[in-house]
């Protein structure tokens, strides 16, 4: 396992790369897998990294996998210098191959980082932030509508549903209140600006 302290002028990390590392990051995994530059267990801090030393973190589809999330959000935001930004990709509670999935260990719906937010979403439904000691200012919001298998379904989800549900905050929080079960929303993206 590496973890000697990672310096370097512009530090930017792909969380949970696995094989497919996001190019011009560095991979942190915990898996030795092509593409890892540290294989690390995430679940256990980012002690190898230094307050305030990474310009951008960028993860997919990996939060959903980890037991401790807000020890992990935690170390993103004690890593992360200020004003730069962390972009989340993560499977939609709807997303039928969530469940499939028995790795997956945690639900995300429009919702799951204003927990994390102490600034005014804009959304009816308000949120408390709980741990006021980690603080992200949600920068974008995006439900993203597909179907990967099906490519009749995948042009509707793609082209008019897309669209439609996020065409404005209103529309993003209806299609998660009443449309959840009858059309599926394949993953969220956030993009997260650390507030210190």
């Amino acid at each position: 396992m590496n973890t000697e302290p990672i310096e370097n002028e512009q530090l930017r990390i792909d969380i949970g790369c696995g094989p497919n590392k996001k190019p011009g990051f560095k991979g942190m995994d915990i898996l030795p897998l092509p593409g890892v530059d540290y294989v690390v267990d995430l679940e256990k801090g980012f002690s190898f990294l230094k307050d305030n030393s990474v310009d951008e973190y960028y993860t997919a589809h990996f939060l959903e996998h980890i037991d401790n999330f807000e020890l992990v959000m935690g170390e993103i935001y004690r890593t992360l210098k200020p004003e730069s930004i962390c972009t989340v990709f993560v499977p939609h509670f709807s997303n039928p191959y969530y469940y499939s999935d028995y790795t997956h260990k945690r639900f995300f719906g429009l919702y799951s980082f204003d927990y994390f937010s102490p600034s005014e979403t804009g959304f009816r439904r308000k949120v408390p932030c709980y741990n006021s000691s980690i603080k992200f200012e949600i920068v974008e919001r995006r439900l993203i509508l597909k179907s990967p298998d099906f490519f009749v379904t995948n042009l509707i989800k793609k082209y008019i549903c897309n669209r439609i549900f996020n065409s404005g905050k209103y529309f993003q929080a209806v299609y998660e209140e009443y449309f959840t079960k009858i059309i599926s929303c394949y993953e969220l993206k956030f993009v997260l600006k650390v507030i210190k």
